[in-house]
């Protein structure tokens, strides 16, 4: 069986004075060196797609956890990349790609070996010129934004162009990135309520940077899977429970106040505040009982030393009745 042809790049070409580049100072200038890292970070992520990447709600959520940015920050970066041309404005608007006429030439010009190369029609910003030593496979994207069939140069490229249609559909599919959140097909459909797990992960990765330090990946990852166990409700709630107690080890207190919450079948928020309000009721009448009987006590032994005084006193009392003196 062939080998299915690969669409994104090992490597890719990089100036080494890019930061000379005035959209890139703008964007430097608005955001720092963070601004200048995610610009990287996304001409990776895109030079790994192929030459464009499809910029999603969902997407836009799992690349915040990659570069550990926060989502809100992420945004205000990618809207300033777009305004000032960093990405074609055009085909953001309309198709939500990142990606430009740059970029789109560096990717053919590193990929001109290649025999084949498939090309979305209404993505493309260069010529076909620019496109050399390849076979080109044509296809377009629907109203829907998907990508459908279109005319294509040589017949041979159908096989070609099944096997990378295939490949980006697996490239697309990111249900198991995100905690249980059941996606559509296309990516582009996805409406904000079927992403509101992932909400709630950003929620607890925000609380952990403002609360305890900068996220790092495999902490990121032991919140996944605690997202992916219970959900995203509960574990910022005891993350906030670990917080306040301040453990020495905080991930593993707050796995065992998850266990702790499973293992007593209290699955929600509002379980956890039942159960929680119970515990104080029955710690504040156990608080008023033990007062209680420590006041009892302290009564009784008052009256028991009482009594041994006067019993000390009455004995003293008898031996002066019977002295007699010499």
């Amino acid at each position: 069986m062939a080998r299915p042809q690969k669409l994104g790049l090992d490597y890719f070409p990089l100036d080494v004075d890019i930061d000379q580049d005035d959209k890139i100072q703008l964007v430097e200038a608005l955001h720092g060196t963070t601004g200048f890292a995610v610009v990287i970070k996304l001409l990776m992520r895109i030079y790994k797609e192929g030459y464009y990447y499809d910029w999603t709600e969902v997407e836009h959520l799992l690349f915040s956890r990659r570069v550990n940015v926060d989502i809100n920050t992420l945004t205000d970066i990618v809207n300033d990349c777009i305004k000032y041309g960093v990405f074609n404005k055009d085909l953001y608007e309309k198709y939500h790609i990142l990606t430009s006429h740059g970029i789109q030439e560096r990717y053919f010009e590193a990929s001109k070996r290649r025999k084949n190369i498939t090309v979305v029609n209404q993505y493309m910003l260069i010529n076909d010129s620019k496109i050399v030593n390849a076979n080109i496979n044509r296809v377009n994207v629907d109203i829907n934004g998907e990508v459908v069939e279109g005319n294509v140069t040589e017949s041979t490229q159908s096989k070609v162009k099944e096997s990378k249609e295939e490949e980006s559909k697996q490239q697309h599919v990111v249900a198991s990135d995100v905690a249980e959140a059941s996606l559509p097909e296309n990516p582009k459909k996805i409406s904000r309520s079927s992403v509101v797990v992932d909400l709630g992960f950003g929620e607890i990765i925000r609380f952990y940077e403002k609360n305890v330090g900068p996220i790092v990946p495999h902490i990121a990852d032991e919140f996944q899977h605690m997202v992916d166990e219970n959900n995203s409700e509960l574990v910022l709630l005891a993350l906030k429970k670990s917080v306040e107690a301040r453990p020495k080890k905080l991930i593993s207190y707050l796995h065992g106040i998850l266990r702790n919450w499973k293992s007593r079948n209290l699955l929600t928020a509002q379980d956890i505040e039942a159960h929680d309000a119970a515990n104080e009721r029955e710690a504040a009448g156990y608080g008023t009982y033990r007062t209680s009987h420590t006041r009892n006590d302290a009564i009784e032994s008052e009256i028991q030393a009482t009594n041994e005084r006067r019993k000390k006193l009455a004995g003293i009392e008898t031996n002066r009745d019977i002295d007699v003196p010499f």
